[in-house]
């Protein structure tokens, strides 16, 4: 494939965020689908049962092609990852929804297609306009069980005519979309929607295709079909109609990731250790039990980050004891003899429950564990669970949001208790358990001494921590670009939690996004940090940088990056590293 004359054109770059690591560089296809629609049709009684038929039939059809979509998933990626179109095909045989439709084409007198689009699209509607970031990534599961099942009505295939070895644009993809594209070798794609954690996102990462998100609107106003484009799925930027030089500094960059990714297996059994023996830990952040099947194939060493509520918003409910213990004891079998660390379940911000709370600003009001100690009965009910897990395998339970040592001490005498109720009721647990707190609120960060007496371990949340430190809501598009984990003063903070608990002789490791920054593990490992807790996909490159320096250059360089006055100048001190040792990641990063 010959690359096109971009003289003509001015390069643009674009930032988005990256959801799957790689690089492509490649002619855009331009991706629009169109919706199927219905308008309502008036229906005589008679005609009722014959178009209950054709509903019943269309649904068969629908399981059918989605059955299939699972199969080409399965032979490419493996059958953990295609149960992720098992969501879909539950939607198609949920009776709820299957009477719904037919109750709406008896009562209303009315054409199935306009019946499935009624009763879904409320449900949608209600999902996309809600505060929780998770179920407004969920809805769009249902939009693709209504288009798909329309189609199916209407017998009408989405047919792609999409050339070979091309980038992917669209304003969203599903994740079925994603898998029958890679038939074509698609070589990345570009979605304005999207979260990190979507089905499609998820799809992307397992199929091994570079993809962005959030490239926003100008982006699609300026990019044009056959135009030239290279997707960076590391720094999630976007680069249009690239120049020459740039084309060639990416081709460098595509080849040498090649080589990594061959590499990679020679890495997979070798222990994240420094040249002079330094060992630190890496351990996966994950949220569901497809994902488990990642723990061996990126030999994480454990789960530092297990996010619990994920569970409770996928059903959109709290799950009872026995639910959650079963869901806990599968992540252990699986995990040991490593540890899995539970987070109790993390709800308010942007992951809110029906617990009829509205709040103006829910960043800095009820949420982690506030809700928690409002509400004792889910509170005790998950702690008991996690206790009577723990004999399946090395267990660790977490408390989020802490910001006062009192919030700490109560959750610990309900441990207390939970364990004196279970040792009654002749139930066994692990009476070892060790309990840790999140440390991602600046007064637990200052006060690190203090909590790390109470604490077995520390977890960094650099997310949160970022923002409540700058006054910077990361998901606010008007300020996001202050939004900066380089900053000085959070530097500054991240270290000062590592020595108080090292002081006090307790682990610590980082559960953030910026765990899984290669431009941060220089200077982090050279702060002490005990362990990185990253997507499993990020732990190959995390390792590699680990294992190419010393422990005595990493705390050189964080003695230069701790003494920086603004996050520009830290990104040079890295940056001069990564240029002096010519490592394969290198010339990776856009510094």
């Amino acid at each position: 494939m010959e690359e096109s004359d971009t003289s003509g054109k001015v390069e643009q770059i674009f930032q988005g965020i990256g959801i799957s690591p790689g690089f492509a560089i490649a002619p855009a296809y331009l991706f629009s689908r169109t919706k199927p629609l219905s308008l309502r049709k008036h229906l005589n009684p008679e005609e009722i049962p014959t178009e209950q038929t054709r509903l019943d039939e269309a649904l068969e059809r629908a399981k059918y092609e989605l059955k299939k979509v699972a199969s080409v998933a399965e032979e490419k990626i493996g059958s953990e990852s295609a149960h992720i179109f098992e969501a879909q095909v539950q939607i198609l045989e949920d009776p709820v929804f299957i009477n719904a439709v037919n109750a709406f084409i008896l009562n209303e007198a009315c054409n199935a297609e306009y019946a499935v689009q009624v009763t879904l699209e409320h449900h949608i509607s209600q999902m996309e306009a809600s505060g929780n970031a998770y179920l407004r990534e969920r809805a769009q599961e249902f939009q693709d069980v209504k288009d798909r099942v329309l189609r199916s009505l209407q017998q009408k295939r989405l047919i792609s005519k999409i050339q070979q070895h091309r980038v992917v644009v669209a304003q969203n993809l599903s994740a079925a979309d994603l898998v029958l594209f890679s038939k074509r070798q698609v070589l990345g794609c570009v979605m304005d929607i999207g979260g990190t954690t979507s089905h499609a996102s998820i799809m992307a990462r397992a199929l091994g295709v570079p993809a962005l998100i959030s490239v926003g609107w100008q982006a699609e106003r300026v990019i044009e079909e056959d135009d030239w484009v290279i997707v960076d799925g590391f720094s999630g930027i976007l680069v249009i109609n690239p120049s020459s030089e740039t084309m060639r500094e990416y081709r460098v960059k595509q080849a040498q990731y090649s080589k990594l990714l061959e590499q990679q297996s020679e890495l997979k059994d070798l222990p994240a250790e420094t040249l002079d023996g330094h060992r630190v830990h890496l351990r996966a952040n994950i949220e569901f039990s497809a994902e488990l099947p990642q723990l061996v194939e990126y030999r994480a060493e454990g789960i530092g980050l297990l996010r619990t509520e994920m569970t409770y918003l996928a059903q959109g409910r709290a799950l009872t004891e026995e639910e959650q213990l079963t869901f806990y004891k599968e992540v252990l079998e699986a995990t040991a003899p490593f540890v899995a660390t539970f987070r109790l379940i993390d709800l308010g911000g942007d992951k809110v429950l029906p617990l009829g709370k509205h709040e103006p600003n829910p960043f800095l009001g009820w949420r982690g564990v506030r809700i928690l100690l409002d509400r004792q009965s889910l509170l005790r009910s998950q702690i008991r669970a996690i206790l009577r897990a723990s004999v399946y395998g090395p267990t660790r339970l977490m408390i989020p949001m802490v910001t006062n040592i009192g919030e700490v001490r109560a959750i610990k005498r309900m441990i207390a208790r939970t364990k004196i109720e279970l040792a009654v009721e002749g139930k066994a647990f692990d009476s070892k358990m060790q309990v840790g707190i999140m440390v991602e609120v600046p007064s637990v960060a200052l006060m690190a001494d203090l909590f790390a007496e109470e604490v077995d371990f520390f977890s960094i949340g650099t997310n949160d921590l970022t923002q409540y430190v700058l006054a910077v809501d990361r998901g606010n598009d008007l300020v996001a670009n202050r939004f900066d984990e380089m900053h000085p003063a959070v530097l500054q903070l991240i270290a000062h939690t590592i020595q108080a608990a090292h002081r006090k002789g307790i682990f610590v490791g980082m559960c953030g996004e910026f765990a899984a920054n290669p431009l941060a593990t220089p200077f982090l490992l050279g702060m002490g940090l005990d362990a990185f807790s990253v997507s499993p996909v990020f732990i190959p490159q995390i390792k590699r940088i680990i294992r190419s320096l010393t422990y005595q250059e990493a705390k050189e360089i964080t003695e230069r990056v701790l003494i920086q006055q603004d996050a520009r100048s830290v990104r040079k001190v890295v940056s001069e590293w990564f240029g002096q040792n010519q490592d394969i990641l290198a010339s990776l990063m856009k510094i």
